[in-house]
């Protein structure tokens, strides 16, 4: 294998396999069955059912997105790739590849804490790959752009720990006290990502 890695050949390869994430999220959101197919009532009362599926798929959908957002910023800011970065990406392309799992558990069991930490647990893995490719970056930065803002990029990276594992442990925590507490935080983390205004290329990265 090859010290050196083809960019445009790992982003097309990442590219892909979040498209098929995303794509996995909604399959797992079923039409429900009901004996009467005439009855709207009943359709109604089984179309609420799929709520909790609906809010998982929908954090998870923005939480997809927006890793998607930020792996595309901070490869715009790497200049070659190496055996380390290769790795590290596809630690993180494993753990967000997982991401549908843990999505349908929460969506039929959202209630149960056991599927509020193994929820929060692989997105804390998720989180953690990203701050880890961040850091070594840091570590070699000759594999950077020259254009790299280092301390913004530092800045970043400890961001990306705060708004990444940390969070998301502290989502699995509150869900002991409520499930809706979980749920706020595991939907406000991306939503904080989409909407902060002061994000730039080499700001907070998921």
């Amino acid at each position: 294998m090859n010290n050196i890695f083809s960019k445009s050949r790992v982003e097309a390869f990442s590219d892909g396999i979040f498209a098929i994430i995303i794509t996995l999220l909604v399959l797992e959101i079923k039409v429900p069955h009901i004996s009467e197919h005439h009855s709207a009532q009943n359709l109604s009362y089984a179309l609420s059912g799929l709520l909790p599926k609906f809010i998982g798929w929908l954090i998870s959908f923005f939480t997809v997105a927006v890793i998607w957002v930020n792996h595309h910023r901070i490869f715009k800011q790497i200049k070659q790739i190496d055996q380390g970065i290769f790795w590290l990406n596809a630690l993180l392309l494993l753990w967000t590849s997982f991401i549908p799992f843990p999505t349908a558990v929460l969506g039929d069991y959202p209630g149960n804490i056991a599927s509020i930490v193994l929820y929060g647990a692989v997105m804390s893995l998720m989180a953690l790959s990203f701050f880890l490719l961040r850091l070594y970056l840091i570590r070699k930065k000759g594999l950077l752009e020259e254009s790299t803002d280092l301390m913004s990029f530092r800045t970043g990276t400890m961001y990306s720990l705060l708004f990444g594992p940390v969070a998301y442990l502290t989502g699995v925590g509150l869900g002991f006290i409520h499930p809706y507490f979980a749920f706020g935080i595991f939907l406000g983390i991306p939503l904080y990502f989409v909407f902060s205004q002061s994000r730039t290329s080499s700001s907070v990265n998921h």
